[in-house]
Protein backbone atom coordinates (compact mmCIF):
# COMPACT_ATOMS: atom_id res chain seq x y z
CA UNK A 1 0.00 0.00 0.00
CA UNK A 2 1.20 3.49 -0.87
CA UNK A 3 1.51 5.92 2.02
CA UNK A 4 1.67 9.19 0.07
CA UNK A 5 0.64 10.05 -3.49
CA UNK A 6 2.47 13.14 -4.79
CA UNK A 7 0.56 14.83 -7.63
CA UNK A 8 2.44 17.66 -9.31
CA UNK A 9 3.24 18.33 -12.96
CA UNK A 10 6.75 19.57 -12.11
CA UNK A 11 9.22 16.70 -11.79
CA UNK A 12 11.58 18.78 -9.63
CA UNK A 13 8.84 19.31 -7.03
CA UNK A 14 7.91 15.61 -7.06
CA UNK A 15 11.58 14.65 -6.64
CA UNK A 16 12.13 17.10 -3.79
CA UNK A 17 8.97 15.98 -1.96
CA UNK A 18 9.74 12.28 -2.54
CA UNK A 19 13.24 12.66 -1.12
CA UNK A 20 11.92 14.58 1.89
CA UNK A 21 9.18 12.06 2.64
CA UNK A 22 11.35 9.00 2.06
CA UNK A 23 13.34 10.01 5.17
CA UNK A 24 10.22 9.01 7.14
CA UNK A 25 10.08 5.53 5.63
CA UNK A 26 6.83 6.23 3.78
CA UNK A 27 6.18 4.56 0.42
CA UNK A 28 5.59 7.10 -2.32
CA UNK A 29 3.69 7.09 -5.62
CA UNK A 30 3.87 9.96 -8.11
CA UNK A 31 1.47 11.43 -10.66
CA UNK A 32 2.23 14.17 -13.19
CA UNK A 33 -1.33 14.76 -14.44
CA UNK A 34 -4.81 15.07 -13.02
CA UNK A 35 -5.90 11.83 -14.73
CA UNK A 36 -2.89 9.89 -13.36
CA UNK A 37 -3.72 11.17 -9.88
CA UNK A 38 -7.30 9.90 -9.98
CA UNK A 39 -6.22 6.59 -11.56
CA UNK A 40 -3.49 5.92 -8.97
CA UNK A 41 -5.77 6.90 -6.07
CA UNK A 42 -8.24 4.24 -7.24
CA UNK A 43 -5.74 1.50 -8.13
CA UNK A 44 -3.63 1.81 -4.94
CA UNK A 45 -5.40 4.07 -2.45
CA UNK A 46 -2.77 6.03 -0.52
CA UNK A 47 -2.99 7.10 3.10
CA UNK A 48 -2.81 10.75 1.92
CA UNK A 49 -2.52 12.77 -1.31
CA UNK A 50 -0.31 15.84 -1.84
CA UNK A 51 -2.00 17.70 -4.67
CA UNK A 52 -0.83 20.72 -6.68
CA UNK A 53 -3.52 23.14 -7.91
CA UNK A 54 -2.08 23.76 -11.38
CA UNK A 55 -1.33 20.99 -13.82
CA UNK A 56 0.43 21.76 -17.12
CA UNK A 57 -2.59 20.82 -19.20
CA UNK A 58 -5.97 22.22 -20.22
CA UNK A 59 -7.82 19.67 -18.12
CA UNK A 60 -8.95 19.57 -14.52
CA UNK A 61 -7.23 21.59 -11.79
CA UNK A 62 -6.11 20.20 -8.47
CA UNK A 63 -9.32 21.62 -6.98
CA UNK A 64 -11.30 19.55 -9.51
CA UNK A 65 -9.27 16.42 -8.70
CA UNK A 66 -9.78 16.94 -4.97
CA UNK A 67 -13.55 17.26 -5.48
CA UNK A 68 -13.58 14.11 -7.67
CA UNK A 69 -11.74 12.16 -4.97
CA UNK A 70 -14.01 13.46 -2.21
CA UNK A 71 -17.21 12.76 -4.18
CA UNK A 72 -16.23 9.13 -4.85
CA UNK A 73 -17.08 6.68 -2.03
CA UNK A 74 -13.94 4.65 -2.85
CA UNK A 75 -11.57 7.60 -2.24
CA UNK A 76 -13.50 10.10 -0.10
CA UNK A 77 -11.74 9.09 3.14
CA UNK A 78 -8.26 9.81 1.74
CA UNK A 79 -6.94 13.07 3.22
CA UNK A 80 -5.84 15.59 0.57
CA UNK A 81 -3.23 18.28 1.20
CA UNK A 82 -3.18 21.05 -1.39
CA UNK A 83 0.51 21.80 -2.02
CA UNK A 84 0.67 24.91 -4.16
CA UNK A 85 2.22 28.31 -4.80
CA UNK A 86 -1.28 29.83 -4.99
CA UNK A 87 -1.71 31.66 -1.70
CA UNK A 88 -4.78 33.87 -2.07
CA UNK A 89 -7.66 33.57 0.37
CA UNK A 90 -9.92 32.66 -2.58
CA UNK A 91 -7.60 29.76 -3.48
CA UNK A 92 -7.52 28.56 0.12
CA UNK A 93 -11.33 28.69 0.28
CA UNK A 94 -11.58 26.80 -3.02
CA UNK A 95 -9.23 24.09 -1.74
CA UNK A 96 -11.12 23.64 1.50
CA UNK A 97 -14.48 23.76 -0.33
CA UNK A 98 -13.23 20.97 -2.62
CA UNK A 99 -12.58 18.86 0.48
CA UNK A 100 -8.87 19.38 1.17
CA UNK A 101 -7.77 18.59 4.72
CA UNK A 102 -4.95 21.13 4.65
CA UNK A 103 -3.51 23.84 2.40
CA UNK A 104 0.31 24.13 2.35
CA UNK A 105 1.95 26.93 0.36
CA UNK A 106 5.19 26.58 -1.64
CA UNK A 107 7.92 27.16 -0.76
CA UNK A 108 7.58 25.07 2.35
CA UNK A 109 10.06 23.70 4.86
CA UNK A 110 10.66 19.94 4.88
CA UNK A 111 9.76 19.63 8.55
CA UNK A 112 6.50 21.58 7.94
CA UNK A 113 5.52 19.15 5.19
CA UNK A 114 6.42 16.09 7.26
CA UNK A 115 4.59 17.34 10.35
CA UNK A 116 1.51 18.29 8.32
CA UNK A 117 1.35 14.73 6.99
CA UNK A 118 2.15 13.19 10.38
CA UNK A 119 -0.72 15.18 11.90
CA UNK A 120 -3.15 14.08 9.20
CA UNK A 121 -2.01 10.45 9.51
CA UNK A 122 -2.21 10.52 13.33
CA UNK A 123 1.53 10.13 13.83
CA UNK A 124 3.59 12.11 16.36
CA UNK A 125 5.52 15.20 15.14
CA UNK A 126 8.95 14.60 13.69
CA UNK A 127 12.21 15.88 15.05
CA UNK A 128 14.26 17.53 12.33
CA UNK A 129 16.68 14.99 10.94
CA UNK A 130 20.29 15.64 10.06
CA UNK A 131 19.52 15.58 6.33
CA UNK A 132 16.64 18.04 6.68
CA UNK A 133 18.77 20.39 8.76
CA UNK A 134 21.58 20.30 6.18
CA UNK A 135 19.11 21.08 3.39
CA UNK A 136 17.51 23.91 5.38
CA UNK A 137 20.96 25.41 6.01
CA UNK A 138 21.85 25.24 2.30
CA UNK A 139 24.75 22.86 2.97
CA UNK A 140 23.24 19.90 1.14
CA UNK A 141 20.96 19.58 -1.92
CA UNK A 142 17.97 17.26 -2.17
CA UNK A 143 19.89 15.29 -4.81
CA UNK A 144 22.88 14.82 -2.48
CA UNK A 145 20.59 13.65 0.31
CA UNK A 146 18.90 11.17 -2.06
CA UNK A 147 22.30 9.80 -3.12
CA UNK A 148 23.45 9.55 0.52
CA UNK A 149 20.28 7.71 1.56
CA UNK A 150 20.73 5.30 -1.36
CA UNK A 151 24.35 4.66 -0.35
CA UNK A 152 23.25 4.21 3.25
CA UNK A 153 20.77 1.49 2.15
CA UNK A 154 23.54 -0.11 0.04
CA UNK A 155 25.90 -0.31 3.06
CA UNK A 156 23.13 -1.67 5.29
CA UNK A 157 22.12 -4.33 2.74
CA UNK A 158 25.71 -5.58 2.75
CA UNK A 159 25.89 -5.78 6.54
CA UNK A 160 27.91 -2.58 7.01
CA UNK A 161 25.42 -0.01 8.34
CA UNK A 162 26.60 3.59 8.41
CA UNK A 163 25.12 6.72 9.96
CA UNK A 164 24.04 9.39 7.50
CA UNK A 165 26.84 11.71 8.66
CA UNK A 166 29.42 9.00 7.90
CA UNK A 167 27.98 8.45 4.42
CA UNK A 168 28.02 12.19 3.71
CA UNK A 169 31.66 12.35 4.85
CA UNK A 170 32.57 9.39 2.61
CA UNK A 171 30.87 11.20 -0.29
CA UNK A 172 32.70 14.42 0.68
CA UNK A 173 29.33 16.18 0.48
CA UNK A 174 30.00 18.07 3.72
CA UNK A 175 33.05 19.02 5.72
CA UNK A 176 33.75 17.59 9.18
CA UNK A 177 33.09 21.07 10.61
CA UNK A 178 29.69 21.31 8.92
CA UNK A 179 28.80 17.82 10.16
CA UNK A 180 29.83 18.65 13.73
CA UNK A 181 27.83 21.89 13.70
CA UNK A 182 24.75 20.08 12.32
CA UNK A 183 24.96 17.31 14.93
CA UNK A 184 25.30 19.89 17.73
CA UNK A 185 22.21 21.75 16.52
CA UNK A 186 20.27 18.52 16.14
CA UNK A 187 21.08 17.55 19.74
CA UNK A 188 20.14 21.02 20.96
CA UNK A 189 16.82 20.97 19.07
CA UNK A 190 16.00 17.48 20.39
CA UNK A 191 16.35 18.76 23.97
CA UNK A 192 14.03 21.74 23.38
Amino acid sequence: MTDILIADDQRFIRDMVRITLSTQGWTIAEAATADQTVDLAHRDPPRAVLLDVNFDEDGPTGFDVCKLLKDDPATKAIPVVMLTARDSSADRKAGLAAGASHYLVKPFGPIDLINTLRGILGEPPAVQTLGQYLIDEGILTHEQLAEALERQRFYEARGHPRRLGEVLAIMRAISPEELEKALERQKKDAKS
